[in-house]
């Protein structure tokens, strides 16, 4: 008489295993996509250089379940702090976009920049300036000026005995304001090279 079997099926108990893990996967998944995060938006849209008031922000639930770490969490409190790109109203305030106000005061300069502009270089963008000190021979060879100048807009020259060069609105940090404006009435050539792209829309 054949001995009786006391031991389960292995590949029956590894089909199991593997259902209940393939359920658990999908079950937290789903938990994952539906869950909200408490953020802040704009009521309005913030330009480059603002400073965010209080009735400028407020607090909503969004779906961010895979990039809330990009987007300004609800503990930090973002009224008195400095909007270095465009943030359209009812978009969520995306980190990189704000800086503290009060450790970088910026001026606002305009600057003439010889020669066509990158694509990149709109109202909001982040960009280097860059400067090359005139010789007897040309220019030096050029170098960053200031760091993280903000785009406040491109502006046209409209009168009759308009130039070729480019006229931009930066926000430059107080403190490389005399910089800027000295290497401008040396008649330095000055380039501006993109660092970011402004922020249109929230992903």
């Amino acid at each position: 008489m054949a001995a009786r079997r006391t031991w389960m099926d292995p590949r029956l108990v590894i089909g199991v295993v593997l259902v209940l893990v393939s359920l658990a996967g999908v079950w937290f998944v789903v938990q994952q996509a539906s869950r909200t995060e408490t953020a802040w938006a704009a009521t309005r849209t913030l330009l480059p250089g603002d400073i965010v008031a209080a009735g400028d922000v407020e607090q909503v639930d969004v779906r961010l379940p895979q990039s809330q770490d990009r987007y300004l969490d609800a503990a930090a409190d973002p009224v008195g702090m400095l909007v270095a790109s465009t943030v359209g109203a009812g978009e969520v305030l995306p980190v990189r976009v704000l800086g503290d106000a009060a450790s970088e005061d910026r001026s606002a300069v305009v600057v003439d920049i010889e020669g066509a502009l990158p694509r990149a270089v709109r109202t909001g963008s982040l960009v280097d300036v860059w400067t090359a000190a005139p010789t007897e021979d040309g220019y030096e060879a050029p170098a960053v000026l200031i760091d993280d100048a903000i785009v406040v807009g491109v502006l046209e020259d409209e009168g009759i005995l308009a130039s070729s060069a480019q006229q931009l609105e930066l926000l430059v940090p107080t403190g490389e304001t005399s910089l800027l404006l000295e290497a401008m009435s040396n008649e330095h050539v000055l380039s501006v090279v993109p660092l970011a792209q402004p922020v249109e829309a929230a992903p």
